[in-house]
């Protein structure tokens, strides 16, 4: 038996020419000479080594680069979870209210606001941001979306001259005195609900000096002096696509349009708004010149004088409206003041069913020169002079219009169109109107 010299291990050297442990060779082996022959044959035996040892580098490189990978995977998971339940909401989660996170926020930004009630009065501060609800485009989500004023004061201020980048959208604004844009502002407001507010002027949205763009809202149950639903005052706004509706005023409960505002009003609905004096639909006064174009201006009311739209000292464009169902003493469906220099055009609308107390079912006019021209006067009724007209120290042109149905009720004269003596109908030679059915006449002066 022999001790490794190299491990320790004891072996039989008559066996092996190694140590079976380590592999190290006898000692004395190691020091014969190479020339000396062997007097046996060497059979070695492979050397044990342990399962580690025995793999190749490669293999490594292998394992690690899988580790690797597992790593990256798991990263990726954890990172995926993250992004996932991320709710992108802005207000509760980042910011406790609204205003906090305008306050925080710099031009560029999206403030994102989950389903809640949330009772403060914001301001933009000037900034160019988008405040939206979750989703603007679902009515539930909007509904439930409420910026609650408390009862008094500017819900949503929009005064320090905000861009095209300042944006609300989706959201029910209430209990205050609405959204006031002031400053050369030209924010967008669109697809909100504006409901319940009060104030003197402008209860829904006030508007003065600026040009917002307001679309597809719904402004609603809204009351005031001047302006229930919107108030427009040296301001050239956008208004189209929205539905306003139930507000109530002393003048102008739709929408009051004052002192040389140039408004677009296009393919809104304007009904059911209440005037305790004028204009139950629109108001227009006082050197403005307002597109009015392809609006539903139906089932307004007025207790004086024009129900659907009231016109004074102003150069409006009315066309291609429908004008139906409105409801005053004089003009149920439009009337007509001090405009006898301001040939302005009202053209190709669908004026039909609208009453009148007194005088003018579809049409009064006092002091006026408008050109009337392509319009379809139907069913419209007065309960004295002038079933579709009555016309008062005036001089209209009537052109290619159609007088069907009209009606001046019981004692009532001028069916179609009643007319003082100091008036003058400007009429092509011949007339090329046309007169169905009028009751109890066509035309009639007195």
């Amino acid at each position: 038996m022999n001790d490794c010299k190299n491990c320790g291990m004891n072996y039989d050297q008559s066996e092996y020419d190694f140590c079976p442990y380590c592999g190290q060779e006898a000692e004395e082996k190691m020091a014969d000479s190479v020339e000396e022959a062997p007097r046996k044959k060497i059979i070695k035996k492979e050397k044990p080594v342990s399962p580690e040892k025995n793999k190749p580098a490669g293999n490594k490189l292998i394992y690690i680069l899988i580790g690797l990978a597992a790593l990256v995977i798991i990263a990726a998971a954890v990172s995926a979870i993250f992004i996932f339940s991320e709710s992108g909401v802005t207000v509760p989660d980042k910011y406790a209210t609204i205003q906090e996170a305008i306050d925080a926020a710099e031009d560029g930004d999206e403030i994102v606001v989950q389903v809640g009630v949330y009772r403060e009065n914001i301001d933009f501060k000037g900034k160019n941001i988008i405040l939206r609800s979750t989703d603007p485009d679902d009515p539930a989500v909007v509904s439930e979306t409420i910026i609650d004023g408390g009862g008094s004061g500017i819900v949503v201020s929009f005064r320090s001259g905000e861009g095209e980048g300042a944006v609300l959208s989706g959201f029910t604004v209430t209990r205050g005195s609405g959204i006031v844009i002031s400053g050369a502002g030209s924010p967008v407001i669109e697809k909100c609900i504006i409901e319940d507010n009060t104030a003197e002027y402008g209860a829904g949205i006030y508007i003065v000096n600026s040009t917002p763009t307001i679309i597809e809202n719904t402004i609603m149950g809204n009351s005031g002096s001047l302006g229930g639903g919107i108030f427009i005052e040296e301001a050239s706004p956008w208004i189209e696509g929205n539905t306003i509706t139930g507000n109530r005023s002393n003048m102008g409960s739709g929408i009051a349009i004052i002192y040389d505002s140039k408004p677009t009003v296009k393919d809104n609905v304007i009904t059911d708004n209440y005037a305790a004096n004028i204009g139950g639909g629109v108001l227009i006064a006082v050197g403005s010149t307002p597109l009015i174009e392809g609006n539903m201006i139906t089932g307004n009311y007025a207790e004086r004088n024009g129900g659907g739209l009231y016109i004074d000292e102003s150069e409006p464009l009315i066309q291609e409206n429908t004008i139906s169902r409105n409801q005053a003493a004089n003009g149920g469906g439009i009337f007509i003041v001090n405009s006898m220099g301001t040939p302005f055009l009202i053209s190709a609308n669908n004026i039909e069913d609208n009453i009148s107390f007194i005088a003018g079912g579809g049409i009064y006019m006092q002091g006026s020169t408008p050109t009337i021209e392509r319009n379809n006067f139907i069913k419209n009724e007065s309960e004295y002079l002038g079933g579709a007209m009555a016309v008062y120290i005036s001089s209209p042109v009537l052109r290619l219009n159609i007088f069907e149905s009209n009606q001046a009720k019981d004692v009532g004269r001028g069916g179609a169109i009643w007319y003082s003596t100091d008036s003058a109908l400007e009429l092509n030679d011949p007339d090329d109107n046309t007169y169905l059915l009028n009751l109890p006449d066509d035309l009639h002066q007195e």
